[in-house]
């Protein structure tokens, strides 16, 4: 008997949100293999039809985020996706080999009949026609030529007196004021301080006031949403600096008692609003944040499945808040990225009052 473990393929159908379009995508999992679940990670061999579902539904919104804005040329260049384009007509389906080198060309004002195609390749030249010169066509029939305009005279400009020469006078630029100082809650570690964590935190209090105050909306049910910021700056010592100076709620969220799921709307919405916060691009997404009413501060199973499939920056942070016990806690990559841990924050006495 071979040692050589039995490989399992599922063959995946997802569904296009929004249209009854599906999808299909091949998994091969080993006996061995670890499923990330909201309770924890089982075996394979350990889950049941249930575990597999939530499994599924789970990787699905992960494949979706990844790959739902990426074209099909990008995508057929992605050795892990494979792309096949079949031509159906009447006389049967037929694979195109060399899709991405077609150009399908539609005539405006003309309708294409079931299972015709039309391609775009190089006109044929006649043999008559002379080197350089166009082939020979049917000449259209010559369109009407518009009316000539009528001559416009313009007569020489006025002095301008008064107000309205200073009217007309170049004016500096209105300036923003300045943004006002706001409190800022984190430590910068030094750089002769060796430190396991990837990052140093600094959270401002406007957007630590919008994350407690959406934590103290529901009592009893977990919230979420992210944390925005500067782009984060890398130190000499491999860690980055992040800032965290907003926060975007995540609407349209499946929320329960002890956990809460991000849906591809809530994706969808909260980079809209990011775009119009920030349209120069100022501002990025550098963590994420969520509650939990009542029963401290840490990652789940489930917690950590979005971290480390949602949020794989090495500067992406975590920010968990109790709205119940009046506490919070952020995690954080190690700098090998191999690991998210409790990251020992120094709050301030004015950042722990609610």
């Amino acid at each position: 008997m071979s040692d050589q473990p039995t490989a399992y393929a599922a063959m995946i159908t997802i569904s296009l949100p929004g249209t009854d379009k599906t999808a299909t995508a091949s998994v091969r999992l080993l006996p061995d293999d670890q499923v990330a679940l909201a309770t924890g990670a089982k075996r394979l061999r350990d889950c049941t039809l249930a575990d597999l579902r939530t499994f599924a539904n789970t990787w699905e919104q992960t494949v979706w985020q990844t790959y739902q804005d990426v074209n099909l040329l990008a995508l057929d260049a992605d050795k892990a996706v494979a792309v096949e384009v079949v031509l159906i007509a009447q006389a049967g389906e037929q694979t195109l080999a060399d899709w991405a080198d077609r150009v399908v060309v539609l005539a405006e004002g003309n309708e294409m009949a079931a299972g015709e195609t039309a391609v775009a390749d190089e006109a044929p030249q006649s043999d008559s026609a002379t080197p350089g010169e166009a082939p020979a066509t049917a000449t259209p029939e010559a369109a009407p030529q518009p009316a000539p305009l009528p001559e416009v005279v313009v007569s020489a400009s006025e002095p301008v007196y008064g107000e309205e020469a200073a009217a007309l006078e170049p004016r500096e630029p209105a300036r923003l004021p300045p943004r006002p100082r706001v409190r800022i809650a984190g430590q910068k570690l030094p750089l002769s301080r060796a430190n396991w964590a990837a990052v140093d935190i600094f959270i401002e209090e406007p957007a630590l006031r919008q994350a407690q105050a959406h934590a103290l909306s529901s009592p009893t049910r977990e919230v979420a949403g992210v944390l925005v910021g500067p782009h984060p700056e890398k130190q000499p010592d491999g860690r980055y600096n992040v800032y965290i100076t907003d926060t975007i709620i995540a609407k349209y969220t499946v929320m329960q008692g002890a956990s809460v799921t991000y849906t591809p709307e809530s994706w969808r919405y909260m980079n809209d609003q990011l775009w119009q916060r920030y349209p120069d691009e100022s501002a990025l997404i550098v963590g994420w944040y969520h509650t939990h009413p009542g029963f401290g501060i840490f990652l789940s199973g489930m917690d950590l499945f979005i971290h480390q499939n949602f949020f794989t920056q090495l500067w992406h942070v975590a920010l968990v808040l109790d709205p119940i016990g009046k506490s919070s806690g952020f995690f954080c990559w190690d700098r090998h990225r191999s690991q998210v841990s409790r990251y020992e924050f120094p709050w301030p006495t004015w950042a722990t009052t609610w």
